[in-house]
């Protein structure tokens, strides 16, 4: 009874420290033993995640490991090896459904985490193109050129093209720096002036230029740094 109300205390001090601090607050082997408690009510954790870790190497590859491997890890049944193996398959479709042309993105926190979950895992540099209808609903995300060891050229035409077949009149321009910083630079800056004067030549409104790394991003409206186009004079602001 006193090592159950032992184990009891340490969940709670597990759950408030996740509550307070995040997930990332955990070592792989905290995290571990936390994500057990899904399924083991009762168990101690600890000591089996341990044991998943010594064997498979880190947290990642406990999830990459199949159903058959995890069940030889003692304390390691079938519902928890089913629950381990599925939750990368679960993150999956959760990037997916944030990235859905049907979600309505009224910040620019929300436009940053929707291209931040576009651009994961990219490890060259690449441009997209958001469209955006009257309710800020995403209703196209178009790949607008992807280079190599480069920088990817903004190149107007295929800005404007994209902008056009999307149907709407608000576009999000982005592209990231997968080994730089998410800081705009003069080449960046005056790609935006010329793309969206273009736009504005069409009646398409650049609403933002986000610029991506793999941590972090930039708004250039954010920072006062986005050129404005002026439908009424046919004007191209610069802040």
């Amino acid at each position: 009874m006193a090592e159950h109300k032992r184990h009891q205390g340490h969940r709670q001090r597990m759950r408030e420290r996740v509550q307070n601090y995040g997930l990332d607050s955990l070592a792989e082997h905290e995290a571990l033993e936390y994500v057990l408690y899904l399924t083991n009510a009762q168990k101690d954790t600890n000591g089996i995640a341990h044991d998943l870790i010594d064997r498979f190497g880190d947290f990642a590859a406990v999830l990459e490991a199949s159903e058959e491997e995890l069940c030889t890890v003692e304390g390691v049944g079938p519902a928890t090896a089913r629950m381990l193996h599925l939750l990368p398959q679960i993150c999956r479709y959760y990037s997916r459904s944030r990235t859905s042309t049907t979600r309505c993105i009224k910040t620019t926190e929300q436009m940053g985490s929707y291209l931040m979950a576009k651009f994961a895992w990219s490890d060259y540099e690449r441009a997209m193109l958001v469209s955006l209808d009257s309710r800020k609903r995403v209703r196209a995300a178009v790949w607008l050129r992807e280079g190599t060891s480069d920088r990817v050229s903004l190149e107007i035409k295929s800005v404007v093209a994209a902008a056009i077949k999307g149907g709407t009149d608000t576009v999000v321009l982005c592209h990231n720096h997968p080994n730089g910083a998410a800081l705009p630079s003069m080449e960046d800056i005056e790609a935006t002036g010329s793309i969206a004067q273009a736009l504005g030549l069409v009646n398409i409104y650049l609403l933002d230029h986000f610029i991506l790394t793999d941590t972090e991003y930039f708004s250039m409206r954010d920072a006062n740094r986005l050129p404005i186009y002026d439908f009424r004079t046919g004007t191209l602001f610069w802040p």
